[in-house]
């Protein structure tokens, strides 16, 4: 959906087989988050870019600009993203 291009770097990794991303659920799968396996709460993040959202030292703000780094969250309009989750983020985390 994205091309395997980052939506909080815009980096995308390039292997021998082809690009390479992660899918970063937005409200972890499982207890005791119980979120949901659905494209609104996934975003396609590089493996830095994962490790960061996951532990909190990133985040996206309710407008799309992201929290302690530079920039906003890139969209593409067939993707939406649901703000529930990025709620839901933000509160795990204090941002």
């Amino acid at each position: 959906m994205h091309d395997y291009v980052c939506q909080i770097c815009s980096t995308r990794i390039s292997i021998p087989t082809g690009g390479y991303a992660e899918a970063a659920h937005i409200k972890p799968l499982g207890r005791p988050h119980d979120g949901p396996d659905v494209t609104e709460n996934v975003l396609c993040l590089c493996a830095n870019c994962h490790v960061l959202f996951d532990r909190g030292a990133i985040g996206v703000a309710a407008d799309g600009s992201l929290i302690n780094t530079n920039g906003r969250l890139g969209v593409l309009g067939s993707h939406t993203v649901g703000d529930e989750y990025l709620e839901y983020h933000r509160s795990q985390h204090d941002l």
